[in-house]
């Protein structure tokens, strides 16, 4: 009797084992499926993210962009916009703006990138027969001149408050003449010259990119990217479209399986 109770548990210990090599064996398939399925989720989260920072960037840079023209239907060339201001004093061949830094209140002079040779300046000049104002360019930007103090554009002449006396000043020399009804006050904008555009990053990977273009447009430098990886051009990875009314739609697609993700750029 106690043989056959030691073989009953011999049995039962096999079955034990048995039975945990199964659930040890199940339960492995189980957490190899949970991590296929979290790195596909992993997958689709980043390709719907690269699609969508793709679609947003795109319209953040063009809704205020000058001289905007469409390059096929996956790149355009524009004028990014790098800084605002107002005539403070003038020279035969240069305008000077008032500091960017102000503890007093907000600036006259607003700027998003660094004023740099070869940017493009227009004016807001007055017609003097016609009635109206028009917006006069592109002159180009020969050098750029950071200077304290300057004729004109100091505290005795309202453009700073006397705690920002030490500020430092723009001096925007052109590489022409300015118009001959520039005055004091007049708004300016400086712009860059530039292309957005798809373009093969090598190993299968598309990215948006950028590439900064001379101020006539001719010749453009290396780009640089600015969000990605998407699809190719044939798979729609991103595209623009103009339509009869003029409105600007932009489409971004992440790697596949991604959903297109659409914007329109706002009319100014």
């Amino acid at each position: 009797m106690r043989v056959s109770r030691r073989g009953a548990l011999l049995a039962e210990a096999l079955c034990a084992l048995a039975l945990a090599g199964v659930l040890a064996t199940v339960a492995g398939l189980a957490l190899g499926a949970a991590r296929r399925a979290l790195a596909t989720t992993d997958a689709l989260t980043s390709a719907e993210r690269a699609g969508q920072e793709a679609a947003a960037i795109a319209v953040a840079l063009l809704r205020d962009a000058d001289s905007l023209a469409l390059l096929a239907d996956t790149g355009v060339a524009f004028a990014l916009p790098v800084a605002t201001g107002v005539v403070c004093a003038l020279e035969p061949e240069a305008i000077w703006l008032p500091p960017v830094r102000a503890r007093s209140g907000r600036p006259f002079t607003l700027r998003a990138q660094p004023v740099e040779a070869g940017d493009l300046v227009r004016v807001l000049v007055v017609d003097s027969v016609a009635v109206g104002a028009r917006w006069v360019g592109d002159l180009v930007v020969d050098t750029v001149t950071e200077r304290i103090g300057s004729p004109g554009c100091d505290a005795g002449d309202g453009w700073v408050a006397a705690e920002d006396a030490a500020e430092v000043r723009l001096r925007l020399r052109v590489t022409g003449p300015l118009p001959a009804d520039l005055a004091i006050g007049a708004p300016v904008r400086v712009a860059r010259r530039g292309r957005l555009a798809l373009y093969h990053a090598g190993g299968g990977d598309w990215m948006l990119g950028w590439r900064r273009c001379a101020s006539d447009g001719a010749g453009c430098g290396a780009i640089q990217p600015v969000a990605g990886p998407l699809r190719s051009p044939a798979a729609g990875g991103f595209r623009l479209a103009r339509d009869a009314e003029g409105t600007l739609t932009v489409q971004a697609r992440g790697v596949p399986p991604a959903l297109p993700h659409r914007r329109v750029v706002p009319d100014r």
